[in-house]
This record gives C-alpha cells, structure tokens and sequence, in this order.
C-alpha cells in the first residue's frame, strides 16, 4: 500500500477541494492511504474522517511563530510518505517543499491549479505575482514531477520552458451525477422561488478572479432588454458583500438569489439555462467541465483558456467588450435554447475529462518511481 500526503491549503467551496474529492473517490483504498494537510477545510477534514486516515490542520504562521512552523512541517512530512501530491495556486514560500525534500518524501508532486495570484487589492496581487516570479526558479528543483490541470496553469507555475516537461491532470467529473435532470430543475426552481422563464447562474467563490462586479454590470443591462431571467449566484468569499452591495444599489435584488455552496451543487446546473463566467484568468475551472457535462452552454471571458471548451458548449467572448454588448450576446444565447446535447458525456470520455480515466492516471502516478 502507497502512503500519500496531499498539501492543499485551499478552502472548502474552492475548485481545488472538489477536484481532490473528485479523485480521492475513485482511488482505490486498498492500494493507497492518503492523510491530508490544508487550513480549516471542513469538506476534506470529513473525508479523512470518513476513511480512517489523518488530517493535519495548518494553522501556524510562519511569521509570527517560525519555529512552531518548522517544527510542524517537519513532525507531518517525516512521517514516511511515499508521495506528497502539492495542489497551489502559486508560490509564497519554499519553506514546505524544504521539508519535504528534508525528510526524504520519496516524490514530490507539484500541482498547478491556476494561471494567476488571486487577491482582491491589484497592489497585493501584483506584489504576490511578482514573488511568485521569483520563487518558482527556485522551486523548480525540489520537484520530481510537474503537472498543472492547463497550459496556461503550467506555464504559471513552472515558466514556459519548464512548462513544456510538465503532465496536464485534467479536472475530471462524474458525467452521469452531473447530466441534466428536468425533476432536478423544478425541484431548485421552486425551492428558490424562480418564476422567470430563464436562470442564469455562476458558481464560485467571490473573488478578484470571478470579477463579480463586472458580470453584476451584465447582469443589469440584460434586465434592460428582457425581464424574464433570475440570476443565480453560488458561493461565498471575502467579495460577497460588496457583490450585495451592488445588487442592493442597482435595484435588483428580486431578480438575483444568492446561494451559499451547496455539497449537492449537480443539481443546481439542470435549473440554469445559461452559465456566466467573465473571470480575469482562470487555471481550468472545474465548474466548466460540469456544466458541460449538463449540456449547459456558458458565454464565458476571453482570458479563460480555450482548453476548457470540450464539447462546443462554450463561447469565449471578450472582456473589452463591455457589459451591454455581454448583455445582448447573453440574450441571443438563452434566445437559442438548451442544446439537445445527448453526446456530451461521449465527448468528456473520449477527451480524458471522465473521473475513472483520471483517477487510472493518479494511481499510476503515485505508484511510478
């Protein structure tokens, strides 16, 4: 049996923590026991739980008490791991990969999740991206195998050079948990009290990344053309008041309905009818491979990478384009309907994107010298 670590310091309604429940539900348990190190994860903390294995909150800061900090990173990482599987979204110390390489982790994993820093003040995120810059020249030499879930996302995290050597993991979903289901649709259309024609929705955490703000504006001007849609947000984070604030200010709060994450969030795509995501820059979100997977067409921004259309479903549209022009492409799309799309789960299959083909690459990963 393979002894794993996964390090995801990430929070619990992240793209990253439903990715590693994603796979850790296909591994096999009787070839791995994986233990799991994050901050207050909730969801993941509940799945060691669940299957007897260990979960180490980090909740040390490496600033104000370093050599807690040290001592911690050294007591989890010598417990003899055959791998430890990283999943980050950049880099703001080397001091994790130290100790694991210090205690003789026999492979250490790196694992890109995004193609940015992701933080609300632009001072904070260009200080941070510009670390980022720096540390990953270092960094580079305390791993044994890079992988990223996009181009874009390795290229972040490795530069573009060493990018190239580095395994693409895509985000992987159960397809049939995610297709459409018209009883599904009615049951959270009335559970929320929807009586417009049309639900467009977004799922993710209120961050500079998603550009809330932005997709609001769409919002807005859409209800200028047409007053037959509910907009359904679903998350939380540190930008949800300021979101709700401007709900508040445009006067649209009877038309949009804020959800907070929900475990069961497969159900929620089969009562949207069309998938919002302006996003600033995205690694590969997971919630565009399930809405895919739903047959749920998604006009989303240009920054996003083209790696995530998978079926057709997806329509890159520019950001620079501005609200009003959003607005009406938005219109056109919910004017065309749900595509009849009954070969999506085919097309997920085929281009790698199913969470057996996925969980098949994992174990041989970890097993592999």
């Amino acid at each position: 049996m393979k002894k794993i670590l996964i390090f995801a310091p990430t929070a619990p309604s992240s793209g990253i923590t439903q990715y590693i429940i994603n796979i850790l539900g296909e591994l096999d348990p009787e070839q791995f026991c994986v233990d799991i190190l994050s901050f207050r994860n909730d969801r993941l903390k509940k799945w060691t739980e669940e299957h007897g294995t260990q979960y180490f909150e980090f909740d040390i800061s490496m600033y104000k008490a370093p050599f807690l900090y040290r001592r911690f990173l050294k007591d989890v990482f010598s417990r003899g791991y055959d791998a430890v599987h990283f999943n980050l979204s950049s880099i703001s110390t080397l001091t994790v990969f130290k100790y694991a390489k210090k205690c003789r982790v026999k492979k250490i994993i790196m694992h890109s999740h995004s193609s940015f820093t992701d933080l609300s003040s632009p001072l904070r995120r260009a200080v941070f991206s510009n670390l980022h810059k720096i540390l990953r020249v270092f960094a580079n030499r305390f791993y044994d195998v890079k992988c990223a879930c996009s181009v874009p996302a390795a290229e972040w995290m490795y530069g573009k050079k060493r990018a190239r050597a580095s395994l693409i993991l895509n985000n992987a979903v159960d397809t049939s948990k995610f297709a459409y289901d018209a009883e599904k649709a009615r049951e959270i259309r009335e559970k929320y009290g929807v009586n417009t024609k049309y639900v467009i929705g977004h799922i993710g955490r209120f961050t500079a990344q998603k550009n809330h703000l932005f997709l609001i504006d769409i919002f807005s001007e859409l209800c200028k053309i047409r007053n037959d849609c509910t907009l359904m947000l679903i998350g939380g984070g540190e930008l949800l008041e300021s979101v709700k604030n401007k709900v508040n200010d445009l006067n649209l709060s009877e038309n949009v309905i804020f959800v907070d994450f929900q475990e069961d969030i497969y159900k929620y795509y089969s009562a949207m009818d069309l998938f919002l995501m302006p996003s600033l820059f995205e690694g590969l979100p997971i919630t565009l491979v399930e809405a895919q997977a739903n047959g749920l067409s998604a006009l989303v921004g240009d920054a996003v990478t083209r790696e995530c259309d998978i079926t057709g479903l997806i329509e890159f549209y520019p950001l620079s384009e501005g609200s009003l022009k959003w607005a009406q492409r938005a219109s056109e799309m919910l004017d065309l309907g749900r595509t009849d799309c009954n070969d999506v789960s085919d097309k997920l299959e085929k281009s790698g994107f199913s969470l057996s083909s996925q969980a098949n690459v994992i174990s041989k990963l970890y097993f592999e010298r």
